[in-house]
């Protein structure tokens, strides 16, 4: 969840608004003045650049005259010479070290990891193999280098080739070691088999264009004595880097068919842009002079990619190889470790990103442990806030997870059941849940913005006229939503009950919000009815039913067998396997009453709520069966009526 992160950004944007509103004057004239300062910088080191440009061949062609001088006098034979002696010696010991170690190596490569946590130690291993070699040619070399009489300035020179080789290798090693191209098995990324090869290339050959632009420009200075010089291959390897990050960027997010075809939830803002804005900005920043803010800028971006794929590296040490290539969901996840280790990296990233960007913006330690310098405030303030979040989220986390792991354990509904009791808890769980969100939220902004040092109660003042004002306007609102609670707390319905309301709704009980509940009837449709509207609640569902039914038979049936036989289909019917248990009174008949020719046998039988209608048909079958077999019909067609007429009196006379 990074609810946390959103209520963060909102307190920097509180801070900062408090800060300005306080010394509005004071800060307009500073920017003034720092507006003016930067443009004047900015013009500065433009034309530094323009000057490196155009005296740059004057200097390429000193330098140049100066090595053909260097050659014909053989200072370069010498200098050869020892160079091989440097490499035959490294490499030598480093031959060496392998006749030992690549035996372990090529058993770590053959090992099939099954869990991602396998595939950490592997690639541990691999890598502390790996790395021992490349600290054996590093020492070697260093310490031959510093036993051969160099000529006067190729020491340097020597120093900063073997600088570049150790960090041409050393990223190889740790690309090839997580990326590993040619064993899957135990990658340490979620990257794709036919993009692995393209990324360990392209970081060898970012680290080859940066080491070059840091080294070669400073060997060019202290050793070439040619500073335009330096200062242009500067500019030109930091375009090379430009232009080569925006390649790799448009290729890692070019559009896939497999993408293409995923409809997604929501539209998204294309990260291939925000990436390359970010590095063009910096390019620009960094080529206009404003070192430090292109410095915070990359602070800052690498900051928030982190946080972005925060998720994805912890959760990938839960993920299950051998069943599927996904991380696991974190409401899937067997205990709260993977939730707390994720919050604790996002808690460690943010406090790294804003100490890196003290050390930026160089403000001095007693400024920022006396809380003098405004920056050194907002940082500890930034600081105070990030740890408060923390706090918050790990109990949120603690939560959410306990509510989440109870409703794993309730079995799901099924719609052919009877409701049990946890369908409460089915129904109450997902409500507590946001609602302890909400309350989590609400305490947080209010503990962050008197960490910040803003006054809260006029806040909370003004939060309660606000809401005596909405409570006014939307009374409607307040009755449905207070009717909920009591309809909950008095545990009325339930999810998958079904229910009848006092205007005329009636449906079973699908979801329950704070404001209304969804019916969905028998038919088919879904209504959304609110809480006030409700009225009277009619639950079908809860505890038991009884159903009865009516048998119109002939005159002439005896009733006491019809009698003895419905009790005997009764009977049976609850040693039935299937039925038995759904029977909470077993069928009984008697009669009901006597129509002009015919007999009226009511039946009634008690079951589980929504079960009435199998019982209902199963009791039918078997009446009929028995009627039949006994040779007795049910009487056909309406109720006869017969007409008596009243005799007219005869009178006698005697004779």
């Amino acid at each position: 969840m990074r609810l946390w992160l959103v209520c963060l950004a909102g307190a920097i944007v509180l801070l900062l608004a408090r800060a300005g509103v306080s010394s509005a004057r004071a800060d307009q004239l500073a920017f003034q003045g720092f507006a003016g300062q930067a443009a004047a910088n900015v013009s500065a080191n433009l034309q530094g650049v323009r000057d490196d440009f155009v005296m740059s061949p004057a200097e390429a062609e000193r330098l140049g005259a100066a090595v053909a001088a260097v050659l014909n006098d053989g200072t370069a034979v010498r200098a050869v010479t020892f160079a091989l002696i440097l490499l035959i010696a490294g490499a030598g010991l480093e031959w060496l070290y392998w006749t030992f170690a690549a035996a372990p190596l090529r058993a770590i490569i053959a090992t099939t990891a099954t869990t991602p946590r396998q595939a950490v130690v592997l690639a541990l291993r691999r890598l502390a193999l790996l790395g021992f070699g490349l600290l054996v040619f590093t020492s070697s070399t260093l310490a031959t280098a510093m036993i051969l009489p160099w000529p006067p300035n190729v020491d340097a020179i020597v120093i900063a080739a073997t600088a570049l080789v150790v960090a041409l290798r050393g990223a190889w090693i740790i690309a090839d070691v997580v990326v590993s191209p040619h064993r899957p098995v135990v990658r340490l990324t979620g990257i794709q088999d036919h993009n692995s090869g393209f990324v360990v290339g392209s970081v060898v050959w970012l680290t080859v264009l940066a080491a070059t632009a840091i080294l070669l420009p400073q060997l060019l200075t202290t050793v070439g004595s040619a500073p335009h010089l330096a200062g242009a291959i500067r500019v030109g390897v930091g375009g090379l880097i430009v232009i080569s990050l925006l390649a790799v960027v448009l290729i890692v997010f070019r559009p896939r068919s497999e993408r293409s075809n995923r409809r997604r939830r929501r539209p998204r803002f294309p990260g291939a842009f925000i990436v390359c804005f970010v590095i063009v900005a910096t390019a620009v920043l960094a080529l206009a002079g404003g070192g430090r803010i292109a410095a915070l800028l990359v602070d800052i971006a690498i900051v928030a990619a982190f946080l972005g794929a925060s998720k994805r590296i912890v959760l990938f040490f839960w993920r299950d190889t051998t069943a599927s290539a996904e991380e696991p969901a974190a409401e899937t996840l067997p205990d709260m470790l993977p939730l707390i280790v994720l919050s604790a990296v996002r808690f460690a990233t943010l406090l790294i990103g804003i100490a890196v960007a003290i050390l930026i913006m160089r403000v001095p330690f007693t400024e920022l442990a006396a809380g003098s310098n405004p920056l050194a405030q907002l940082a500890l303030h930034l600081a105070e806030t990030v740890a408060l979040a923390f706090v918050a989220h790990l109990g949120w986390i603690a939560i959410r997870f306990a509510v989440d792991r109870r409703l794993r354990r309730l079995a799901p509904l099924d719609p052919s059941s009877p409701p049990t009791e946890n369908t409460r808890l089915l129904t109450l769980l997902p409500l507590l849940r946001t609602t302890l969100a909400v309350v989590f939220l609400v305490l947080f902004t209010l503990s962050a913005l008197w960490t910040l040092g803003i006054q809260i109660a006029p806040l909370l003042a003004g939060a309660g006229i606000f809401g005596l004002a909405i409570g006014f306007g939307a009374q409607t609102l307040v009755r449905d939503v207070i009717s909920g609670v009591f309809f909950l707390i008095e545990d009325v319905f339930r999810i998958g009950e079904y229910i009848e309301g006092g205007t005329s709704t009636k449906g079973t009980v699908e979801h329950i919000s704070f404001r209304t509940v969804a019916l969905r009837h028998h038919n088919g449709p879904l209504t959304f009815v609110p809480y006030g509207l409700l009225g009277t609640v009619r639950n079908d569902s809860r505890d038991w039913v009884i159903d009865k039914l009516n048998l119109p038979l002939p005159l002439s049936v005896d009733s006491e067998k019809i009698r003895k036989m419905i009790k005997s289909i009764g009977a049976d019917m609850a040693l039935d396997p299937e039925l038995g248990p759904l029977i909470r009174e077993p069928l009984k008949g008697k009669l009901y009453r006597v129509d002009p020719g015919v007999k009226i046998f009511r039946c009634k039988f008690m079951t589980a709520p929504g079960c009435q209608f199998e019982i209902r048909s199963a009791a039918l079958r078997m009446i009929e069966a028995a009627l039949a077999e006994s040779g007795i019909s049910f009487a056909g067609g309406a109720p006869q009526t017969i007409l008596v007429r009243r005799a007219e009196p005869v009178s006698i006379t005697s004779g």
